[in-house]
């Protein structure tokens, strides 16, 4: 079987030079054969930046958490007396399958 990743110096892989070296890596080819030269798929950093972007934004319409009912919850469990509602915790799988099918929870 033919190795997938002929030519590809693994030492520059991406393409990137190491850090202190103020000169430009040359993009990683790939040779299949006498003279032919194929660009090795590089990463698309503006795709990233956008899902980055659009990631902290979701981020960022998350309320806080309470600390203090945080606190009180960790309390009443450690303690033993939290009592959980099957029901309440059946009811909130079943909303979250639902947007699940919907495609509104990634």
């Amino acid at each position: 079987m033919p190795d997938p990743i002929q030519g590809v110096n693994a030492t520059d892989a991406l393409g990137v030079s190491p850090a202190g070296n103020n000169e430009v890596a040359a993009a990683p080819v790939r040779t299949d054969g006498p003279g032919a030269q194929t660009p090795v798929d590089s990463a698309d950093v503006a795709r990233a930046q956008a899902l980055l972007a659009t990631i902290t934004e979701a981020a960022n319409m998350v309320p806080p958490a309470n600390l203090t009912r945080v606190a009180e919850l960790r309390q009443a469990i450690e303690s033993g007396t939290y009592q959980a509602n099957p029901q309440q915790i059946a009811k909130m799988i079943m909303q979250i399958e639902e947007l699940l099918a919907m495609g509104r929870v990634a």
